[in-house]
């Protein structure tokens, strides 16, 4: 049955609005800040157009999630065929918004920022929906769209792989101990 524009708004606002945050902090994670306006502003786009079909009896969280996820491959996928353009320093000024401030205050360390980016991207995602937005195994093999099997694979790679990433920074002197390793942080069970 359609909803009403006004029903289909509320619904919206209380349901999927509340989970901006967390869309913004996984896409500069996975985009940078430059593409991760765009690529939350794809998925609530996306998210609005189809949000008749979503079932408010499943976790819109993890829905929301696999729309980002979906839109960063899209993206990515577009962008490799694009030739990148050089811009000007005049050019190159980035907005600001009043709502950055209370998502950024959740940024992680400098050492684990570099550590992510040097992580395969699946990884880098499975990291990232695991320990920082603290979805289950299951909700993440829905979004990833892969076997419960496969993402805890990628767990346990991705975490030995940030762990000599650290090491290896941190014995360089490349950047600071602000952060505990990855193998200190207590691991959630399924």
């Amino acid at each position: 049955m359609p909803l009403n524009w006004t029903t289909r708004s509320k619904r919206f606002e209380t349901e999927a609005l509340p989970h901006l945050g967390a869309l913004h902090r996984m896409a500069r994670q996975l985009a940078g800040s430059e593409g991760a306006d765009d690529i939350v502003q794809e998925t609530f786009l996306r998210a609005w157009k189809y949000f008749e079909t979503f079932n408010s009896e499943t976790n819109c969280r993890a829905w929301l999630f696999r729309i980002l996820r979906n839109a960063w491959i899209s993206r990515w996928r577009k962008r490799r065929l694009e030739l990148p353009l050089t811009e000007t320093e005049s050019e190159a000024i980035e907005a600001y918004y009043d709502w950055e401030e209370e998502f950024l205050k959740d940024e992680l360390s400098m050492d684990m920022k570099k550590a992510l980016s040097d992580l395969p991207a699946d990884y880098r995602m499975a990291v990232l929906l695991a320990d920082v937005e603290e979805f289950t195994y299951e909700e993440i093999a829905r979004i990833m769209e892969c076997p419960i099997g496969t993402v805890m694979s990628r767990l346990n790679r991705a975490r030995r792989m940030l762990v000599r990433l650290i090491k290896a920074q941190r014995e360089e002197g490349l950047v600071q101990k602000t952060a505990p390793l990855p193998e200190q942080i207590v691991r959630r069970k399924l």
